[in-house]
């Protein structure tokens, strides 16, 4: 992770907005929490669908039209299997924020990447990191 993604003001302001929403899921039911993981998953994952639409090629369109498509299946397989999936595609989704990252060594492929505000993966990436780690840490203290 370069300095300048990890020192970001953006990546500080993830950290605190995703920090902010854990009361939310301890006043929550196990259940709900769980589901509530696994929707907003769904929904941060096809959030590079709009930035490809917007400015995309064929094939960054398609790029990530694919990944998207993973990540709402994780979130389904997450609601219909075992919601320990989705703490680890939250993670996953953080690292593909980062591949978006200009400075990261992941965006050696640009031309399969949309093009997205450079403020953005920083944001999403630590908030999607900070995410993960609450909800793998949640089962062990909600309904004690």
């Amino acid at each position: 992770m370069t300095n300048s993604f990890a020192r970001s003001p953006a990546a500080a302001i993830g950290a605190l907005l995703a920090a902010a929403t854990i009361p939310l899921n301890l006043l929550l039911s196990r259940t709900q929490s769980e589901q509530f993981a696994a929707v907003l998953l769904a929904v941060i994952g096809a959030i590079y669908i709009g930035f490809s639409l917007q400015k995309g090629t064929r094939a960054q369109i398609a790029t990530e039209l694919t990944v998207a498509t993973g990540f709402i299946a994780a979130a389904l397989a997450g609601l219909w299997v075992t919601p320990r999936i989705v703490p680890v595609a939250w993670a996953a989704h953080g690292i593909w924020d980062y591949a978006h990252h200009q400075g990261s060594r992941l965006a050696s492929i640009p031309s399969r990447l949309v093009a997205i505000p450079l403020w953005y993966p920083p944001f999403c990436a630590v908030a999607d990191w900070v995410a993960a780690a609450s909800l793998a840490a949640e089962p062990a203290c909600l309904n004690a």
